[in-house]
């Protein structure tokens, strides 16, 4: 961008205030010809009829022909109002000439001052001033001495001190409307430069805005995609890992850390961290005490960012020598809830890196990874859990099934078996990815790709049919034990003595289980071998 000087700067608002005057003075240049001709045309009689001079009436008819012309007619607008001016002066000249200076000439001589210096600029006035004041010298002179004489014979004759006093007037009036209309002149500038300074102002606050809320939006984006990788990654290492990775590629850190806690919430351990020195840190099992110094264990322990810059008082450098380029640092805690599962730091190069605008930006991504962190553990034991329940049901449908082809041949064939020359096919019976049985069958010909679907489909439905068949048994033998169990138990409760008792549980175990003896024996002695 070109530098603009503070000259240059000063001469926009002065400009502007030119261009101003000048469309007002335009503007307002055609309703004054308008204003003047009808003004004058209607005073003109009365004013010629009154004239004691052919040349003054000459010459008022002729700066009202000039000035109908110049308003009929489009001129510049330095013609139209220099005929303006010619014209007050004029027409003064002939007031004076007419009736002295004790006439209504000094009404015409101001009037020519203030509209110089309005419609033109104050210099012009200043030259007004400086011809008015010629003027009456000369007239002054020449009435004095008798070599002008006052047209009007019934003037009234004028002293030295008449026109000295009328030049004073002048002068004194004419120096204050110049300096009036100069002071107002000055003040539109100044209030130019105010304008101006507060609308550049405005626009650099306004660009920083921008520029402000576009690095936001960025930084937000950011957070968004990282919160979005990291949410898809189940396992806490690679999610950890993955996280670092991202948080250096995007914001082009110095370094990054992940410290989870360990079992005891004593310690902070370092689980994942960027660059050469993140390497040697985790080869050396690095951990810091959460109750020490560190601005991890501070942040850890009261839940809130950490916050140091190189030029701060409270900026604590690393413990390592490995980090000797680190100027910022900020620590987030990773919550998850209200639990906190450790701490995220990370190192920049630049001092004042981290601004407190940025810190909930941080955290709010530093909360999604730890959530993620989270789920990722929860899954795990999930996974965990699910692959236990399956070995225990693994174990259970082996014992149940070893147990009962134990008691039942469960087996059965259909076809002939001595023909040779047969293409074999064996399928699994698997329930649950355990296999309970074999399914064998032979065939003169090659077994299709249909046939084997077919065969597959049948077998894993006939699997399912025989597990449901198992477990309808197992109910049904539990129902008859319990319902056999809860009659005896009413057979017992119902005797009314211990002999009754006693022979009441022998008689009823020993037909139920069909045992050749049974001996029941209530004593207190202790069995000495």
């Amino acid at each position: 961008m070109k530098n603009i000087s503070s000259r240059d700067r000063t001469s926009i608002p002065e400009e502007a205030t030119r261009q101003f005057y000048k469309s007002w003075r335009e503007q307002f240049s055609i309703p004054l010809l308008i204003s003047m001709l009808v003004f004058g045309g209607i005073a003109l009689i009365p004013t010629l009829s009154a004239s004691h001079s052919m040349v003054i009436n000459i010459i008022i008819i002729t700066i009202f022909v000039i000035t109908g012309v110049v308003t009929v007619v489009r001129f510049s607008y330095l013609t139209r109002m220099s005929v303006v001016i010619l014209g007050i002066y004029v027409i003064s000249l002939s007031e004076l000439s007419t009736n002295g200076i004790l006439g209504n000439s000094l009404f015409f001589f101001l009037g020519l001052i203030v509209f110089s210096t309005m419609l033109l600029s104050p210099k012009i006035g200043m030259a007004a001033l400086i011809i008015n004041i010629i003027t009456f010298i000369l007239f002054g002179w020449l009435m004095l001495t008798a070599q002008f004489v006052p047209l009007n014979p019934k003037a009234a004759p004028a002293s030295i001190s008449d026109w000295l006093s009328a030049g004073l007037v002048i002068s004194l009036f004419g120096t204050v409307i110049i300096a009036v209309f100069q002071r107002l002149e000055a003040e539109f500038l100044k209030a130019q430069n105010q304008i101006d300074t507060t609308l550049n102002m405005l626009k650099i606050e306004r660009d920083n805005l921008e520029l402000t809320v576009s690095d936001r939006t960025r930084q937000l984006d950011k957070v968004n995609q990282i919160g979005r990788a990291v949410t898809a990654i189940l396992e806490p290492d690679e999610l950890l890992r993955r996280a670092a990775h991202l948080i250096a590629l995007e914001f082009e850190y110095y370094y990054i850390a992940f410290f989870l806690l360990d079992s005891t919430e004593q310690w902070a351990e370092l689980k994942e961290a960027t660059g050469e020195a993140g390497r040697i840190l985790r080869e050396n099992r690095h951990r810091l005490d959460v109750n020490g110094r560190s601005a991890v264990g501070k942040s850890i322990r009261t839940k809130i960012a950490h916050v140091a810059q190189d030029n701060s008082n409270e900026f604590i450098r690393p413990d390592t020598p490995l980090l000797p380029y680190s100027r910022s640092q900020i620590v987030l805690p990773l919550i998850a809830g209200e639990k906190v599962l450790g701490a995220l730091e990370m190192h920049s190069t630049k001092s004042n890196a981290f601004t407190q605008q940025e810190v909930g930006t941080f955290q709010s991504m530093t909360n999604e990874i730890a959530i993620a962190l989270e789920n990722s553990h929860l899954f795990r034991e999930s996974q965990q859990s699910l692959t236990e329940m399956r070995a225990m049901q693994r174990q259970y449908l082996q014992g149940s099934w070893s147990s009962l082809t134990k008691e039942q041949n469960l087996e059965y064939s259909l076809g002939d078996n001595n023909q040779t020359n047969t293409k074999d096919l064996e399928i699994s019976l698997l329930l649950r990815d355990q296999t309970i049985g074999m399914i064998h069958l032979e065939n003169s010909s090659d077994w299709t790709p249909e046939q084997k679907n077919l065969i597959e489909s049948i077998t894993a439905q006939a699997t399912l049919a025989l597990e449901n068949a198992r477990l309808v048994e197992e109910s049904q033998s539990v129902a008859a034990r319990e319902r056999l169990a809860n009659e005896l138990i009413a057979k017992i409760w119902a005797s009314t003595n211990m002999e009754s008792i006693l022979q009441t549980t022998v008689r009823e175990l020993g037909r139920t289980l069909e045992a050749a003896e049974v001996v029941i024996e209530v004593s207190m002695e202790e069995d000495n071998e």
